[in-house]
């Protein structure tokens, strides 16, 4: 016995595509493809942004040092050569001197601690974000 193969209601009216006269694709689940669900997703981006949070507080701290740093390190050089030019300039000419070089204000004092002997001193100062940073080098200057 052979049956009769006829097409319901249901199949004569499902839209076909154009190119092929195939039946279009119907919604709902699909057991051929694979993919990520709302709820996998939120839990991948809540445990990427524990994870990148701190890393990102940990930059901006290293960069805050480096900065405070590099302002210490200009504050010495600063001091070193302003030492060295009042040692340069010889024990009876050093004189007290203060100036401004970028972000940086520096002030040497010369005063006499004994018999041929200066005693030259250099503060710098700066701002480092919210606190006032002061930096204060000491040498001597002899007669000889």
């Amino acid at each position: 016995m052979t049956r009769c193969r006829t097409r319901s209601v249901r199949q004569a009216f499902r839209p076909r595509s154009r190119c092929s006269g195939r039946p279009l694709p119907q919604c709902g689940p699909r057991p051929d493809r694979g993919g990520f669900t709302l709820v996998e997703i939120l839990i991948v981006m809540a445990i990427l942004s524990i994870g990148i949070v701190p890393l990102a507080v940990v930059q901006s701290n290293a960069r805050r040092e480096v900065n405070h740093a590099d302002r210490y390190t200009q504050a010495i050089v600063l001091a070193q050569s302003r030492i060295e030019q009042a040692k340069g300039a010889g024990f009876g000419n050093a004189v007290p001197d203060s100036g401004d070089v970028g972000q940086l204000r520096w002030v040497a004092d010369v005063q006499n601690v004994s018999f041929g002997m200066n005693q030259v001193g250099v503060t710098v100062t700066w701002n480092d974000g919210r606190v006032n940073q002061t930096l204060r080098m000491v040498s001597l200057v002899s007669m000889r």
